[in-house]
């Protein structure tokens, strides 16, 4: 993981220089995803970059189950406080990184953009399992790629989804087809079971 982290910064850095944006990761869990880009970015003095952390802490939302016969409500809940102790004992001070707390209904809006002056992304990991809150956090995120970013989706071959038109899969193609002012661009991801992408706005004449 901290190698694939290493790979995304090194191809930010050739595009963006060193305003590389900001790393933003949806579905938390333990912090051990957010946690190895912290010290990944750490380790290559990247002080640019800021660390923003969404989840409710509390596991899959309510309804997931009928979304998904393979997943159950409350899957993966760990409380904040497990997160941070985990990230503790990889000497991360929590700190540092910046919890947006609360189901993605109540967070993922223009009040979060605008307290958290959000604008300039540079790595986005998402990581929730479903097309429904995936979904959320693409209609979030649309209007903020105004600068080339890389997307990270962790479940995109969780339970043959890709197979069956559904999951990360399903909401990232709708979010291309709605979104045709952007590209992207498949690169190496960092397990068999992700894809992810370099997101690209399209420049107009």
């Amino acid at each position: 993981m901290k190698n694939f982290f290493e790979d995304c910064i090194k191809r930010l850095q050739k595009i963006k220089g060193e305003d590389l944006g900001d790393y933003m990761e949806f579905g938390v869990f333990n912090g051990s995803s957010i946690g190895s880009a912290y010290l990944t970015a750490k380790k290559m003095n990247i002080k640019s970059m800021r660390f923003f952390g969404f989840d409710s802490f509390q596991g899959l939302p309510k309804g997931t189950s009928k979304e998904h016969d393979m997943l159950q409500d409350g899957f993966y809940e760990c409380p904040l406080s497990k997160t941070e102790e985990c990230l503790k004992r990889r000497k991360i001070n929590p700190s540092d990184i910046t919890w947006i707390k609360g189901w993605y209904k109540d967070t993922l809006n223009d009040e979060t953009i605008k307290k958290y002056n959000l604008g300039n992304l540079g790595i986005v990991f998402i990581d929730c399992d479903t097309y429904s809150s995936s979904k959320a956090i693409l209609d979030f995120l649309a209007p903020l790629v105004t600068k080339p970013c890389i997307f990270c989706l962790d479940d995109w071959k969780l339970y043959d989804m890709d197979i069956k038109g559904t999951g990360e899969y399903r909401s990232f193609n709708e979010f291309l087809e709605k979104n045709t002012h952007l590209k992207a661009k498949k690169i190496k991801s960092y397990n068999r079971k992700s894809e992810s992408f370099l997101i690209t706005p399209r420049v107009t004449q």
